[in-house]
């Protein structure tokens, strides 16, 4: 329901940032190194979330990276593509939420 409010708010991030840094950017993506062997080694909670219509990443590199996240939880954001905080805030926030109440660590005893 948001991707023009969400196109429109990257386009003008783009162009505020100028042709120089998105060039550097993009080189720095492509070079990146893969990091799949530190996401199987993470003990961490961690929650994967992701729109369904990424064309960017895809819903299948999502899956992937849960998969390799021990223990991750996978939120696919129906409404939602590459930029899901944008294009589906109330969506984003709630899936945060679900996550963060079953993320949360026991509440630590307090000492006397």
């Amino acid at each position: 329901p948001r991707r023009a409010e969400a196109l429109a708010l990257a386009r003008a991030m783009g162009l505020g940032l100028g042709g120089a840094v998105f060039a550097r950017q993009t080189r720095a993506l492509a070079a990146r190194p893969d990091a799949q062997p530190m996401l199987a080694r993470a003990r961490l909670p961690a929650l994967v979330l992701c729109g369904r219509h990424d064309a960017l990443c895809p819903v299948r590199r999502h899956e992937l990276m849960a998969k390799l996240l021990p223990g991750a939880r996978l939120e696919i954001l129906e409404d939602a593509g590459h930029l899901p905080t944008i294009e589906a805030p109330e969506a984003t926030n709630a899936a945060l939420a679900r996550w963060l109440e079953g993320a949360a660590p026991a509440p630590r005893a307090e000492h006397p």
